[in-house]
């Protein structure tokens, strides 16, 4: 009774009326949208770039949430979202070339259409350089544009995983950690960014995906959402024998992120 009585107060408002004709307008734009994903080449001409991009690939996936979500938040300021992009993924690729600068085996897990792959590439030209994602057609992507290997489960030297923890429930978070860590190579590393610490483990449904419906190859919510660990948590998911350090440089601006390696045996 109580919901009835809410409802026809918002509608004789006149709320009511508004709300269900926000929703049919939102529901028109997504439409909409998704006709002119479909037209959109596969990958995007850029109206502009920024300087210091030499020898990496500047082509960008028209499915790269990574790219379109910052362009649709920045109102489609191509200058903002370009620059947020490949400066993003340069930071992290340059993080990696310098904790392990001798890698010879290089992992981009769950590297998606490569907003960090593309330097990777670069910093590691003469390394064994593999991609994982779920998603087939990003795989393809760097595998066309970079040279990037399809991934096999083979250990690396060094993993990388930008913006990939920040995305992944705790049991699955749990065991992704486990399985990286048995196949590092002695010595190895693997890189994780996350959002900063919360006091209590948060998940909440909205991602650059979900906010993006038009665009193909979606994963599915309830294997992917946004995820802010407690500190403690994240201690937890540490497995035996390895630790996890905070670096001092950040990813993106937004993101911390953590270097895990074997723990030095006790003397």
């Amino acid at each position: 009774m109580l919901k009835r009585l809410q409802r026809w107060f918002q509608n004789k408002s006149g709320i009511g009326e508004n709300r269900d004709a926000l929703d049919v307008l939102r529901r028109r734009v997504d439409a909409l949208a998704a006709v002119q994903q479909q037209h959109l080449p596969e990958t995007l001409t850029l109206p502009w770039l920024p300087e210091g991009l030499d020898g990496v690939s500047t082509a960008i996936h028209r499915a790269d949430a990574m790219f379109r979500y910052p362009l649709s938040a920045s109102g489609g300021t191509w200058t903002r979202a370009t620059t947020e992009y490949f400066a993003t993924g340069g930071e992290l690729a340059q993080v990696a070339k310098r904790t392990a600068p001798a890698a010879t085996s290089v992992l981009d897990f769950g590297g998606g259409y490569g907003r960090v792959g593309r330097f990777l590439a670069v910093e590691f030209p003469n390394a064994q350089r593999w991609v994982y994602d779920p998603k087939a057609a990003a795989m393809a992507f760097q595998q066309a544009q970079w040279g990037a290997q399809p991934w096999d489960g083979q250990p690396a030297d060094l993993i990388v995983a930008g913006s990939v923890f920040t995305h992944l429930y705790m049991d699955v978070a749990h065991r992704e950690l486990d399985r990286l860590c048995e196949l590092l190579t002695p010595g190895g590393s693997l890189l994780v960014t996350l959002h900063d610490f919360v006091l209590a483990t948060r998940t909440y449904a909205a991602t650059e995906e979900s906010a993006l419906p038009e665009l193909e190859d979606q994963l599915q919510p309830e294997s992917y959402a946004s995820v802010y660990f407690s500190q403690e948590d994240w201690a937890r998911l540490i497995p035996r024998g390895y630790r996890s350090t905070l670096r001092p440089e950040r990813f993106g601006g937004t993101q911390q992120i953590m270097q895990i390696q074997r723990a030095e045996p006790e003397a």
